[in-house]
Protein backbone atom coordinates (compact mmCIF):
# COMPACT_ATOMS: atom_id res chain seq x y z
CA UNK A 1 0.00 0.00 0.00
CA UNK A 2 1.26 3.62 -0.73
CA UNK A 3 2.23 5.85 2.09
CA UNK A 4 -0.23 8.57 1.87
CA UNK A 5 1.06 12.15 1.04
CA UNK A 6 1.18 14.63 3.69
CA UNK A 7 -0.71 17.36 3.30
CA UNK A 8 -0.24 20.02 6.15
CA UNK A 9 2.91 19.42 8.64
CA UNK A 10 3.47 20.24 12.34
CA UNK A 11 3.91 23.47 12.47
CA UNK A 12 1.42 24.59 10.38
CA UNK A 13 -1.60 27.37 11.60
CA UNK A 14 -5.02 25.53 10.48
CA UNK A 15 -8.95 26.58 10.54
CA UNK A 16 -10.92 23.28 11.78
CA UNK A 17 -14.29 22.28 11.28
CA UNK A 18 -16.14 19.20 11.95
CA UNK A 19 -17.88 18.08 9.12
CA UNK A 20 -18.08 14.21 9.65
CA UNK A 21 -20.43 14.27 12.20
CA UNK A 22 -23.38 16.46 11.57
CA UNK A 23 -24.73 16.89 15.46
CA UNK A 24 -21.24 18.55 16.04
CA UNK A 25 -23.02 21.97 14.84
CA UNK A 26 -25.61 21.64 18.08
CA UNK A 27 -22.64 21.26 20.27
CA UNK A 28 -20.38 24.54 19.15
CA UNK A 29 -22.31 27.77 18.54
CA UNK A 30 -21.82 29.11 15.51
CA UNK A 31 -20.52 32.53 16.44
CA UNK A 32 -16.99 33.71 16.70
CA UNK A 33 -16.53 34.31 20.66
CA UNK A 34 -17.28 30.39 21.05
CA UNK A 35 -13.90 29.54 19.26
CA UNK A 36 -15.73 27.83 16.67
CA UNK A 37 -14.61 27.05 14.30
CA UNK A 38 -11.11 26.26 15.76
CA UNK A 39 -7.69 27.80 14.87
CA UNK A 40 -4.38 25.98 16.40
CA UNK A 41 -1.34 24.78 15.63
CA UNK A 42 -0.64 20.96 14.09
CA UNK A 43 1.76 19.30 17.20
CA UNK A 44 1.63 15.39 15.54
CA UNK A 45 0.71 13.26 12.89
CA UNK A 46 -0.67 10.17 13.98
CA UNK A 47 -0.11 8.17 10.43
CA UNK A 48 -0.69 4.52 12.56
CA UNK A 49 -4.31 4.52 13.25
CA UNK A 50 -6.36 2.42 15.33
CA UNK A 51 -9.33 0.13 13.04
CA UNK A 52 -7.49 1.77 9.94
CA UNK A 53 -9.14 -1.04 8.21
CA UNK A 54 -12.37 -0.07 9.72
CA UNK A 55 -11.90 3.94 9.18
CA UNK A 56 -9.94 4.67 5.90
CA UNK A 57 -6.20 4.61 5.58
CA UNK A 58 -5.81 8.77 6.13
CA UNK A 59 -3.52 10.19 9.01
CA UNK A 60 -5.08 12.14 11.60
CA UNK A 61 -3.88 15.61 13.00
CA UNK A 62 -3.44 16.28 16.38
CA UNK A 63 -4.21 20.08 16.74
CA UNK A 64 -3.73 22.28 19.83
CA UNK A 65 -6.71 24.64 19.61
CA UNK A 66 -6.34 28.03 20.48
CA UNK A 67 -8.39 27.25 23.57
CA UNK A 68 -5.65 25.02 25.07
CA UNK A 69 -7.74 21.58 23.91
CA UNK A 70 -5.83 18.88 22.26
CA UNK A 71 -8.41 17.81 18.99
CA UNK A 72 -7.90 15.02 15.94
CA UNK A 73 -8.67 16.16 12.61
CA UNK A 74 -8.65 14.38 9.05
CA UNK A 75 -6.92 16.40 6.22
CA UNK A 76 -10.59 17.63 5.00
CA UNK A 77 -11.67 19.10 8.13
CA UNK A 78 -8.56 21.46 8.07
CA UNK A 79 -7.76 24.25 5.96
CA UNK A 80 -4.58 25.94 5.87
CA UNK A 81 -4.21 29.66 7.47
CA UNK A 82 -0.14 30.14 7.66
CA UNK A 83 2.89 27.60 7.14
CA UNK A 84 5.39 27.17 9.32
CA UNK A 85 8.99 27.73 8.11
Amino acid sequence: MEEPTLRYKVGDLVKCIYDLFEHYEFFFDQNPESGYPFYGIIMSVQENVLYEDRYGYDCLYLVRCMDGHLRFFAYWEMRLVSTSS
